[in-house]
């Protein structure tokens, strides 16, 4: 027998056995992962729904790591979101969700800044509001960096207002 030949049965036993009907080893694994499938699926799309299964759930763990250990957890960033709420007037139930009453704040915080368009002090205020909500926000996204980006977009912009003063004072 030639060497391709042997090339040749061997690729079609590997194929045959990677297209093969379901084993009862993975049959079992989908049950146990509680994943739907097909009783005429073969053992490679099997193996992809694993696969994918499980990097959803390791994906999803990550999260909540991250979420876990950026220094707050859920617990205090939902008292500081109260706190600011009751800053701005807002009397909060015990049955709120985090994203209601995020919500809510956005709602009243832009109702505010509208109607006090010409006081400088008020709005500096909400503005100081509003930084603290957005800090909540990504906090609660597992973002630990926004106070350093925050902090380079104002460096830039004061940049940008130095530049921009220097050039109409030619």
């Amino acid at each position: 027998m030639a060497i391709s030949n042997v090339n040749m049965l061997a690729n079609a036993s590997s194929f045959g056995a990677y297209n093969q009907k379901l084993t009862q080893t993975t049959k079992q694994k989908l049950e146990e992962l509680g994943i739907q499938y097909n009783s005429n699926i073969t053992e490679k799309e099997a193996q992809k729904l694993i696969s994918k299964y499980e990097a959803s759930a390791s994906q999803k763990s990550s999260k909540e790591d991250l979420f876990s250990s950026n220094g707050e957890n859920k617990n205090e960033l939902f008292e500081r979101l109260k706190n600011l709420a009751q800053k701005l007037g807002i009397t909060t139930k015990e049955g709120d969700s985090f994203q209601e009453l995020v919500k809510e704040v956005e709602g009243v915080l832009e109702r505010k800044i509208k109607s006090s368009s010409n006081d400088i002090s008020e709005l500096n205020y909400l503005s100081s509001l509003s930084q603290e909500l957005a800090n909540i926000q990504s906090q609660s996204n597992g973002s630990s960096s926004y106070d350093a980006s925050n902090q380079a977009l104002m460096m830039s912009l004061e940049m940008l207002s130095q530049y921009n003063k220097n050039f109409l004072n030619r």
